[in-house]
């Protein structure tokens, strides 16, 4: 991963939240090659789930971008990056689909 950046919105966060934030992310870069990662962090007073978790990955191919909110900043960021990781290996099980689907082409057969 080039490139962290941790925005917090109208809160410090805390280095436990930090901590937390580069956990999961180092644990997507072994999955998927991370280039950039943003994410922001809001402590909204007036909503209903309070603190919000917004996630965005640049990667090779179509980027990924979650958002989550609970009552906790720790639960707020733990659901971002579950929705994150759920976009992955959906994302991976589509490739896998349309490897299998492909028709396989022989020396003498069409296309080669």
């Amino acid at each position: 991963m080039k490139f962290l950046l941790l925005q917090p919105g109208n809160i410090r966060p805390r280095p436990v939240i930090e901590r937390l934030v580069k956990r999961r992310l180092l644990a997507l870069h072994h999955r998927e090659r991370v280039e950039e990662a943003i994410v922001r962090l809001g402590d909204e007073r007036d909503a209903g789930p309070r603190f919000r978790v917004r996630v965005f990955l640049r990667i090779p191919g179509p980027d990924i971008h979650a958002t989550a909110a609970d009552r906790t900043m720790s639960g707020a960021v733990e659901k971002a990056f579950a929705a994150v990781e759920a976009q992955i290996r959906a994302r991976r099980g589509r490739r896998v689909a349309r490897r299998r689907r492909a028709p396989l082409l022989t020396p003498g057969g069409c296309g080669w």
